[in-house]
């Protein structure tokens, strides 16, 4: 078997490899928000299109089209960023894994790309009725985010304050290894590079802009295809393994 494109099959196609036992989707959560000087605003939604088709195909499951819209509040301010309040997103969670549980599937998979959906999203999944809640399996640990980093300052060398958390050294290169037309180096700047644990709480609190101007929180100035590549291998790993932690049984669906 390999992954069908939910949203490019009638619903009888659907149904009928429902029927045969393909009964896991993978859905994407990413966001349309400022990424620095040098990538669009569609980046969190383009992993999030990479990732789930690659666990998709992976789990033999379905890939459902990518929620683009996320919780971004933090971002506000920068033009073109579009944000949902978290009890908006909470619904739109809700209301999607009902319709695809009314629809046939018998389990979800949730791939938040985006940091500021990390949190929603768990509260999303502890909002859900029970018997819906049994059959998600929701990435909510922000900490996979810094594995990547991890990986970048370990294997080649790239400080966690350029490897940062957003639109940094590991960002642009998996941006560069799936979409390098719309990653403009010629542009890029270092935005902020000091600890990025107080970061984190300042950016959610005061906003991205109270600590970087430009919008990045990293430098991607040693960014590049090859590291792209080897940050994919590495996230698509992580995240199966944490999928099927989840998975009833400890499977991974199908």
């Amino acid at each position: 078997m390999a992954m069908k494109v939910l949203d490019q099959m009638s619903w009888p196609e659907v149904r009928s490899e429902l029927d045969a036992g393909r009964t896991t989707v993978v859905l994407a959560l990413g966001a349309t928000e400022q990424h620095a000087l040098h990538m669009p605003l569609a980046t969190d939604a383009l992993i999030g299109d990479e990732l789930a088709r690659r666990v998709a195909e992976r789990m033999d499951a379905f890939l459902a089209p990518t929620v683009r819209i996320g919780c971004s509040e933090h971002h506000v301010g920068f033009a073109g960023t579009m944000s949902l309040h978290a009890d908006t997103f909470h619904r739109v969670v809700g209301d999607l894994v009902g319709s695809l549980l009314k629809g046939g599937f018998e389990h979800i998979v949730l791939l938040p790309t985006h940091g500021g959906n990390f949190a929603p999203l768990a509260e999303a999944v502890q909002l859900l009725p029970a018997q819906e809640r049994a059959r998600v399996v929701a990435l909510t640990d922000l900490g996979a985010l810094f594995e990547v980093a991890l990986a970048g300052e370990r294997e080649y060398g790239v400080p966690l304050g350029e490897g940062g958390l957003h639109a940094g050294e590991w960002e642009t290169s998996m941006l560069m290894a799936i979409h390098p037309e719309l990653v403009h180096m010629d542009r890029a700047e270092a935005g902020y590079t000091g600890d990025m644990e107080s970061a984190v709480q300042s950016l959610f609190e005061q906003g991205v802009a109270s600590i970087s101007p430009n919008g990045a929180i990293g430098d991607p100035a040693r960014a590049s295809t090859s590291h792209g590549e080897r940050y994919w291998d590495l996230v698509e790993e992580l995240v199966l393994e944490r999928v099927r932690t989840q998975a009833p049984g400890g499977g991974s669906g199908g």
